[in-house]
């Protein structure tokens, strides 16, 4: 009974520790991508509280809609990443700088004309947005 008593102890205390370093070989880098996942999502919402954007205005000079926008918030934008719907359609742009500073201005130009009264809207890269009635 002596012996058994010891095999039987060790035995589960073995099966013990290997379901204790399954269980937590999983579990930690599970927890560290949540984390990392959280930081991100963080950094994203602060990024998109300081951002702030204002069409300043608009013009259409032939062949090109010429549209003046504003960075008035704290966070550097890239322009390509920008999106330009008219009247509700994504339309095609160039810009005149690639990177929108706080505080600076930029024009971009949109192929075509625009009517009176179509309402334009440029929207940031992570998600902010301006409306300019034309």
């Amino acid at each position: 009974m002596g012996f058994s008593l010891v095999g039987a102890f060790a035995v589960i205390g073995v099966s013990i520790l290997v379901a204790i370093e399954v269980f937590t070989g999983s579990l930690l880098p599970t927890i560290t991508d949540i984390d990392d996942s959280y930081n991100d999502m963080f950094d994203r919402t602060v990024d998109r509280v300081q951002t702030d954007i204002t069409i300043s205005g608009a013009i259409w000079n032939d062949p090109n809609t010429e549209i003046t926008a504003n960075n008035t918030g704290s966070v550097t934008l890239n322009t390509s990443d920008f999106n330009i719907l008219i009247e509700g359609l994504l339309k095609q742009f160039t810009c005149s700088e690639p990177t929108l500073y706080p505080e600076e201005s930029a024009v971009f130009y949109v192929v075509g004309p625009t009517n009176s009264g179509d309402v334009i809207k440029i929207v940031t890269d992570n998600g902010v947005s301006d409306y300019y009635g034309y």
